[in-house]
Parts: structure tokens; C-alpha cells; sequence
């Protein structure tokens, strides 16, 4: 599956796009995040599902595309 990183996560991975190896679902998706990427623990983000915000755990699929999104401040 497709992982998108955006602002300050994106610099913590070091790269914009990541493949990552199915997962079953969010919460899986997330430890796999943070076993790679430790930094991650400490960040606050949404995540989307095929361009949806999500809240809570979900079920993936391999063909799933996820954005890590940063919070959006603006005024």
C-alpha cells in the first residue's frame, strides 16, 4: 500500500512516499509507522484512507492509499 507523508511528518521519514507491506488495519499501519520511524510517536496527525479522514480503526486494503497529515493552522 501507498503511504503519504506531508510537512513535518515528511521530514521526519525523509521521503514524501513510502510502500509499505499490507497491513490488516490503522492500528497495525501505526505500529509499523513508529517501529520504523520512533520520531512519529510524539507527533500529532490525521490520517487519510483514499482520500477521506479517518477517526479510529479501520480495515486496510493493499490497494488503500493513506496520507499522514500534520494539524493546519492558518488564521
Amino acid at each position: 500500500m501507498k503511504v503519504l507523508f506531508f510537512g513535518r511528518l515528511k521530514e521526519i521519514v525523509g521521503t514524501p512516499e513510502l510502500k509499505i507491506d499490507s497491513v490488516d488495519d490503522i492500528e497495525s499501519l501505526r505500529k509499523v509507522l513508529i517501529e520504523k520511524f520512533p520520531k512519529l510517536k510524539d507527533e500529532v496527525f490525521a490520517i487519510a484512507v483514499n482520500y477521506e479522514i479517518i477517526n479510529g480503526n479501520i480495515p486496510l486494503d493493499r490497494n488503500d492509499e493513506i496520507a499522514l497529515l500534520p494539524p493546519i493552522a492558518g488564521g
